[in-house]
């Protein structure tokens, strides 16, 4: 119930980060302005927050190899990742694309035409991840402190914007999670971490 909502907040959820983008891009030119006194262990060239962006690197650099494998290779089981194939299977990647050689091929080989739609969509809900993902890299090692601390209100605002468009992550991620435990597919740690990096951006962000 209510499902059909669902796409439209997370084009919202998009559309607003990629309004602060650009309005970034447009309105915020390379022009310094007035040099402002450093804070503590800060130079023109530091990152803004270091926290922030060890958080970004970690949770959704681990975020952009699955979304990446979804997006080009799906179907690809990532044998270092533990239950893969269970997640694989979950999201009906084995049957749409299913690896060559496997059993899962012998058995759903013929069929996994007739499943193209979920293939689509499951590629497409990838791109979208990889773009929330681009955007929060950039957010976290492509702006810099600068001289006149421009970059500390560029990154606020970006994280600001990215803090919403996690926690509608976050939400599609708790909201499937009871399903996920029928299938024996843990989220709980996908969970936690990626709760984690919400509450970070939102900490830096409004604060």
């Amino acid at each position: 119930a209510g499902a059909m909502e669902l796409p439209l907040l997370w084009m919202t959820a998009l559309a607003l980060e990629s309004i602060a983008l650009l309005y970034y891009a447009i309105y915020t030119g390379k022009k310094l302005g007035p040099a402002v006194a450093m804070k503590d262990g800060k130079t023109p060239s530091s990152y803004v927050s270091g926290i922030v962006s060890r958080t970004i690197m970690l949770v959704t650099g681990a975020m952009t190899v699955f979304a990446g494998r979804d997006l080009f290779f799906p179907g690809t089981i990532l044998s270092i990742v533990p239950r893969d194939d269970i997640y694989l299977e979950w999201t009906n990647a084995l049957r749409h694309s299913p690896p060559d050689g496997s059993p899962e091929a012998l058995e759903h080989g013929l069929e996994a035409p007739l499943f193209v739609g979920d293939k689509f969509v499951s590629q497409y809900m990838a791109l979208h991840l990889l773009l929330l993902c681009f955007f929060k890299f950039v957010s976290a090692v492509g702006i810099r402190y600068r001289s006149d601390g421009r970059g500390e209100v560029q990154a606020k605002m970006l994280w600001t914007a990215q803090f919403v468009g996690n926690a509608m992550v976050l939400f599609l991620f708790r909201l499937f999670a009871s399903a996920a435990d029928t299938a024996s597919l843990d989220l709980r740690w996908h969970l936690m971490a990626l709760a984690y990096e919400t509450f970070v951006l939102g900490l830096y962000g409004f604060f």
